[in-house]
């Protein structure tokens, strides 16, 4: 019986996962817990769109590669919620979990909270506890009302890409989101940017000025200057600096971690040795990003002629950097496997890449609120009328072996939600450590 299993389950039942975008309940909790946000190692903060979570996996793995210690706190989880609060590099175990669970519970006394609130005040307890150099801090929706912005200072601030997401809490305009995203940004803190739209990167710098940080900008202070065979080289303040490719699969995981290393060449408080630099780049994992699943249960039952591949992307940025990929594949039978959740608009996200695919199948996602797949059918027969070729199942198997019924060989891409990703690697049996 896994004990924290049972509590989280009943923290999503007493409180529903409607997001009030509000810290007054989160700073309520802290205070009776003692405040332990006000009590962290110095942090990294990384907000945005898209590439968050791949920017912070590079980070932990060059950090931890030079012998630093590292907390890190992510959302969501793919398999199990432990994921979501590493302590010092190690998932947080379940007798561990259990404790803050609880602890967070009694305090709480029964008060409105949110899931994500009450297991983030949880993942500050932790942090607070026991020693470690630097805590990773990834936002879960928007910036300025997240949970994770209930840090009063931060040793970084990082801004990946921003583009249209989660317009149901954060607004249908750019500028209205991009204003929610860069709540983060602290004073006199360091400020590391990414590729922006020119209206965002004005915003941005506006509010830097006003907060008396310091901005690293890509494309002013650092930048890509080249890419070669197995290395790129990055030009930050006038410097270049080698480095190898990552490992990750796809172009778009160089401007990735080219923000990540922006980051840690801005900081310069931790002495990094360039060889170690290079070592966490090739060995950083990040599972459902463009990962090839290539020897768990799901290969077996299509068979060796086909590759399986499987991203969580799931808005129009995510499908831009899904039709470079598989724009590579023109030689290939390509299927699609598509599952999305309530909110998101399955339509923009197929259109530029629908006439690529020779087969669309559409699936349900356990355990969230998703978009029915005949009404992602009904959607796209409507908008996207020269495309017919579409088919539902019921789970990731069937689909499966409809595609080795149907194909003698071909790429498989399995997007749309992070949710679907972390089911799909389950039935897989993959394992994240």
């Amino acid at each position: 019986m896994n004990k924290s299993n049972d509590i989280l389950k009943r923290l999503e039942l007493l409180h529903p996962k409607k997001i009030d975008l509000s810290l007054n309940r989160l700073r309520n909790l802290l205070r009776k817990l003692g405040n332990p946000h006000l009590k962290l190692p110095p942090v990294i903060h990384v907000a945005g769109t898209n590439g968050k979570g791949s920017v912070i996996s590079y980070l932990r793995s060059i950090y931890e590669k030079n012998g630093l210690n590292v907390h890190t706190y992510t959302s969501p989880h793919l398999i199990k919620f432990n994921e979501r609060i590493r302590i010092n590099s190690r998932l947080v175990n379940n007798k561990y979990l259990s404790s803050l669970l609880e602890e967070c519970e009694d305090k709480n006394n029964g008060q409105s909270i949110t899931f994500f609130e009450i297991t983030t005040a949880a993942a500050f307890l932790a942090f607070s506890r026991i020693d470690s150099d630097l805590v990773l801090l990834e936002t879960g929706l928007g910036g300025k009302y997240d949970a994770t912005n209930i840090i009063q200072s931060s040793l970084c601030s990082i801004i990946t890409p921003i583009s249209m997401d989660h317009m149901n809490f954060l607004g249908t305009d750019l500028l209205k989101i991009a204003s929610e995203k860069i709540g983060i940004l602290k004073k006199k803190s360091i400020i590391v940017l990414s590729k922006q739209k020119k209206s965002v990167r004005q915003l941005i710098r506006n509010e830097v000025k006003k907060k008396k940080a310091l901005l690293f900008e890509e494309g002013i202070n650092w930048k890509i200057v080249k890419v070669l065979k197995n290395s790129f080289i990055l030009d930050f303040c006038g410097n270049d600096f080698e480095f190898e490719k990552p490992s990750l699969y796809g172009n778009h995981q160089i401007e990735n971690v080219s923000t990540a290393l922006a980051s840690i060449l801005a900081i310069k408080k931790f002495k990094l040795q360039m060889k170690k630099i290079n070592l966490g780049i090739k060995s950083t994992i990040w599972p459902g990003r463009m990962q090839n699943l290539k020897g768990g249960k799901l290969k077996k039952i299509i068979g060796k002629n086909f590759d399986i591949w499987l991203d969580g992307g799931h808005n129009i940025h995510a499908s831009e950097i899904l039709f470079t990929e598989i724009d590579k594949w023109k030689k290939s039978k390509i299927i699609l496997i598509l599952g999305m959740v309530s909110g998101k608009d399955p339509v923009k996200f197929l259109k530029k890449i629908v006439n690529k695919i020779s087969l669309l199948i559409l699936l349900p996602i356990d355990d969230h609120q998703y978009i029915h797949p005949y009404k992602i059918k009904e959607s796209l027969n409507k908008s996207l009328k020269d495309f017919k070729e579409i088919e539902t199942c019921v789970n990731i198997n069937e689909a499966l072996k409809l595609i080795y019924a149907r194909f003698k060989k071909g790429k498989v891409l399995i997007c749309g939600s992070l949710y679907l990703a972390g089911q799909v690697l389950k039935n897989d049996g993959f394992k994240i450590n």
